[in-house]
């Protein structure tokens, strides 16, 4: 569990235990795949608040949606984080790093029939780079390094760069990039937030708010004996709601951490029919609370600084385990990944240290120096994560601060995050992978990067984000994502 209060985020958490039922499903081999069956999956973090995969702000908008399109590359789970093709079936880059090609499938349909080219992939890939007016893209600040996207056939894609990017076959692999119809989207540019229409391996079939989304086979798929499943249903579903299914074996799998407590309850109910899976692994999933410098007198770094180091993040770790998996203590970066900081030198940082009673009396001081000795603050809380909201208030609380803690549904929180009407808020970006160009393209700047819901420009901190992106050296590389983490968290 994380607790950064500098600009963005609050805190990261990241625990990685799933669960997995193979109740009404047969399993098999990865050799001899089994036929058949719907699988049933709970989702908890609220309704869609869009459709289109560009604009989607939430988890549970892209696990919903995913399963509908395709796109240029997909991350190998076999592999990660290498890709494998999807649209592509094959792909080359240049000695320098600036020119990709890629020859795609030829055999590929829309799900209304018509033929899936390269001026579709194009079309899709311009949109989230370069959105038109009226049209969200979450992410383009992460194809800023993308200098023309050109379709000379049907059958080829190239894409050349400005400059050498390090995670750029992983981010065209994003799960954010779904490919659209260029014909459909010549007529309305917006269609994908309100229709769902791709080449994914299931056709859309049904949205009941509050109940489920459903998706079928689509026969026409372009990967021959593919998908193996019927279909899939996903439920709205609260977080205790979606344990229940796994106890009576009403859903198949959890999309959320869980605690040591209830996978005990669960196995113990289920036996031999559950297989549990990621224990002791921690995932890129992050569970921040944004602070809007925008607001006074959060433009004040002493404030910022206080909130920070209220935070007892190793106690605070071991609390939360008794409630949910979220919680892993960590920097900026995955912990445990290649890139990411050991314990004991994440220790140095700000916020991190193990004397809390030292820093929470810095705190105090500097509240005190800014003016702000009995500061109010409203956080805006995911109402999916109430724990967290109640760990925010106690904290903070030690410092003397008073936080009115609300709950919001997802699309409370998507207008309040557009808006920029909070103090604090609950934010957790459904980042796909360990990379930090990835993992951290939120703290680019916010006048490009609308994800960046500390509403902060910094012109360093860009800088040194550029830096890590361009090294190829992995050990030089990590060196220059400490100094970017240090410089975030300090």
């Amino acid at each position: 569990m994380t607790t950064t209060f500098f600009s963005q985020n609050l805190f990261k958490a990241s625990s990685g235990l799933a669960l997995a039922l193979s109740a009404g499903l047969s399993f098999a081999t990865a050799e001899q795949p089994a036929r058949g069956g719907t699988l049933v999956i709970p989702i908890h973090w609220g309704e869609p608040a869009t459709f289109d995969c560009a604009a989607a702000g939430s988890a549970g908008v892209v696990m919903r949606i995913a399963p509908h399109y395709s796109s240029l590359l997909k991350l190998d789970p076999d592999r990660y984080p290498e890709v494998k093709s999807d649209l592509a079936k094959s792909w080359t880059v240049s000695p320098d790093g600036l020119t990709y090609q890629f020859k795609l499938h030829t055999n590929v349909k829309f799900h209304d029939g018509t033929a899936l080219t390269a001026t579709d992939v194009k079309v899709s890939y311009d949109r989230l780079r370069n959105p038109p007016a009226g049209v969200v893209s979450l992410r383009k600040s992460m194809f800023e390094d993308i200098k023309s996207i050109e379709a000379p056939d049907a059958a080829t894609l190239v894409i050349k760069l400005n400059a050498p990017n390090a995670a750029m076959l992983q981010l065209l692999a994003m799960p954010y990039a779904c490919v659209y119809s260029a014909k459909l989207l010549a007529s309305d540019p917006s269609y994908p937030a309100k229709k769902v229409m791709g080449s994914g391996p299931f056709k859309f079939t049904r949205y009941v708010s509050g109940s489920e989304w459903v998706g079928e086979r689509f026969d026409g798929y372009f990967k021959a004996g593919q998908p193996y499943l019927d279909g899939f249903r996903a439920l709205s579903v609260t977080p205790s709601a979606a344990v229940n299914g796994l106890l009576s074996g009403q859903v198949h799998y959890s999309l959320r951490s869980l605690t040591d407590n209830e996978i005990d309850r669960i196995v113990k109910a289920r036996g031999k029919d559950v297989k549990v899976v990621g224990r002791e692994t921690t995932t890129p999933v992050r569970m921040w609370v944004s602070v809007n410098t925008q607001k006074p007198p959060l433009d004040d770094a002493r404030v910022r600084r206080a909130l920070v180091l209220a935070v007892d993040q190793w106690n605070g770790g071991k609390a939360m385990s008794k409630i949910t998996g979220v919680n892993v203590v960590g920097g900026l970066v995955r912990p445990g990944s290649p890139l990411a900081r050991t314990d004991a030198e994440i220790a140095t940082q700000t916020g991190y240290g193990r004397d809390v009673t030292a820093a929470r009396k810095e705190a105090r001081r500097l509240l005190a120096e800014a003016g702000h000795p009995n500061l109010k603050l409203v956080f805006s809380n995911n109402q999916a994560f109430p724990y967290f909201g109640v760990f925010v208030v106690d904290q903070l609380r030690q410092i003397g601060v008073t936080v009115e803690h609300q709950m919001a549904d997802a699309t409370t929180q998507t207008a309040r995050k557009k808006s920029g009407h909070y103090d604090l808020i609950f934010d957790n970006p459904p980042e796909y992978l360990d990379d930090p160009t990835v993992q951290l393209s939120n703290f680019q700047m916010f006048k490009n990067n609308p994800t960046n819901t500390a509403r902060v420009d910094d012109e360093k901190l860009e800088v040194l984000y550029d830096a890590q992106k361009r090294e190829m050296d992995p050990t030089k590389r990590r060196a220059r994502v400490h100094e970017l983490e240090s410089y975030i968290l300090n």
